[in-house]
């Protein structure tokens, strides 16, 4: 009777825990809807069309298409202003909010506040007409604040959610179901948009259609963690006497582990590293409609080509996660698959540099034809090919692979000539994107004390909020400098170099122990 009782007790627990894991997971689903559909895609041309107007009335002196060239430009610079503003407040608040959250026990219920803020005014956006650029401006920078603090608070709840052997594997689901929640929904608000005439609205009411579907998507999508995911525990300051002021405390936590930046060395290495690369990958994101425009590759192509990345970056976010993972039965197969891919497209790529350009439409059904075959390689030949290799792979070197294959990119793109090329860097970038990402958040997790991860999550926000700047920078001044974006975009490989050089260093056991011997009292 007692094996049966404990029998039904484990599969109780097991239950438990993948409902907690994947309601967590659905917040990525959730959040990732506003980064694509607002932030990425319909706000920014929005807001410079409902404000060039503005902008035209305070400079009356100029005329005609000059008045709308000069009103758009400004329009778009007091946008770019404002992004960063959102980004350097929400860089500063995150580390204090999330050692606030530590101490109080608070960090699901604030990011459930934050999140309910930044989707009520996401909705919002609904009624932005011509004029009201102000209100505009006030609702993104609310919204961008809101969703960055609300993502380190999300992290930091990995460590209390997931299993530390299962921390791979959960982190990965997070951000797949990020890019498929996002990219479907996109692929949605997009078919509204383009076929907004058939159904009778104009592209306007299209677009704010899009917005308010985004808050409601949000929030709605939030209700499975509400549900789920419990609380952690709270881990205040200790020290008898002492009055409880979490505020004033949230800032002597911070200043007491810079003050002991030494004891966390491991966990500063991988923020440094983490810093870098992520400088890398920010650009090639940020900045890849830009430059191909700036070689004349059709603008249809670029956001067919991003909207594509998207859902490439699902399932390889989940194949990606399996690779250092011991216990998983395909990993050698799964690693083949990411080689292949990784020699297969820049392959196929230089044979159409060198032969000319091709259709996308058959651009398309070579890669789906390589993919096949790399499937058919991969189970029948890779995985005993790669399985010697693939015990050797532990997290930090999926990340290195996937570093290697990213410093590839600006490479390729340096003697970029075609769109089919393009489409075809694109679908690799897809392929080690979210696994790179997601396997360096939980080699952090590892390296965060669990009573501090709001805290230490914070200060991951602000190094991945920061690794927006230099790239840019760096491809800008390298373009003034040569008046070539050839060189600028090779610029770039730089960044994935020197932090791969710094993650090498990283030692991550001894890290992950100090991590686990810190139990928070100062």
């Amino acid at each position: 009777m007692m094996q049966t009782d404990s029998a039904s007790s484990d599969v109780r627990a097991q239950r438990d825990y993948r409902r907690r894991v994947i309601s967590w997971a659905w917040y990525d689903w959730a959040n990732h809807a506003y980064i694509t559909t607002t932030a990425s895609t319909f706000f920014p041309p929005y807001f410079i069309a409902i404000a060039a107007g503005s902008f035209v009335a305070a400079d009356a002196s100029a005329g005609g298409g000059a008045v709308s060239a000069v009103a758009r430009d400004t329009a778009s610079n007091v946008f770019a202003l404002t992004v960063s503003s959102a980004l350097l407040v929400a860089a500063v608040m995150a580390p204090i909010v999330g050692a606030y959250a530590d101490i109080t026990g608070m960090r699901k219920r604030l990011l459930v506040a934050v999140t309910l803020v930044a989707s009520l005014f996401s909705s919002l956006m609904f009624v932005l007409s011509t004029g009201m650029w102000q209100l505009g401006l006030g609702l993104y920078f609310v919204t961008q604040v809101a969703m960055n603090i609300a993502l380190g608070l999300s992290s930091s709840l990995l460590p209390h959610v997931a299993l530390p052997e299962d921390m791979n594997r959960v982190s990965s689901l997070g951000y797949a179901m990020g890019y498929a929640g996002g990219g479907l929904l996109l692929a949605l608000n997009a078919c509204l948009y383009l076929f907004s005439d058939r159904i009778g609205i104009d592209q306007s009411l299209a677009v704010r259609i899009t917005f308010l579907s985004v808050g409601v998507w949000w929030m709605s999508f939030t209700v499975p963690l509400i549900l789920h995911v419990k609380e952690p525990p709270a881990t205040p300051l200790a020290g008898e006497g002492r009055g409880y002021h979490p505020i004033l405390d949230s800032f002597t936590r911070l200043a007491h582990t810079v003050r002991n930046a030494a004891r966390y060395r491991e966990m500063f290495k991988m923020l440094v590293a983490f810093w870098f690369y992520m400088e890398g990958i920010g650009a090639i994101i940020l900045l890849a409609t830009s430059y191909g425009a700036a070689l004349g590759l059709d603008t249809a192509v670029l956001i067919v080509t991003l909207l594509m990345t998207q859902f490439v970056a699902f399932p390889y976010a989940l194949i990606y996660g399996r690779i250092p993972e011991p216990t998983s039965r395909r990993r050698a197969v799964f690693l083949s698959m990411i080689v292949w891919t990784a020699v297969t497209l820049p392959l196929m790529g230089l044979y159409v540099n060198r032969t000319g350009g091709m259709t996308v439409s058959l651009t398309f059904v070579l890669i789906l034809a390589s993919q096949l075959a790399g499937v058919l390689f991969s189970f029948l030949l890779g995985r005993r090919l790669f399985s010697g290799w693939v015990r050797k792979i532990d997290t930090k070197a999926a990340v290195v692979l996937g570093l290697l294959i990213y410093t590839l990119i600006p490479v390729w793109g340096y003697f970029l000539k075609s769109q089919a090329e393009f489409f075809m860097m694109g679908w690799l970038v897809g392929t080690v994107q979210g696994g790179t990402q997601s396997l360096s958040r939980s080699i952090y997790a590892s390296l965060t004390p669990a009573s501090k991860s709001g805290e230490f999550f914070g200060l991951y926000g602000l190094s991945e909020k920061f690794a927006g700047i230099l790239g840019p920078l760096l491809y800008g001044v390298v373009g003034l400098l040569t008046h070539n974006p050839r060189a600028s975009i090779l610029s770039i490989s730089g960044f994935f170099v020197v932090g791969i050089y710094i993650l090498l260093k990283l030692d991550e056991k001894t890290g992950a122990e100090l991590a686990a011997a810190d139990t928070g009292c100062e």
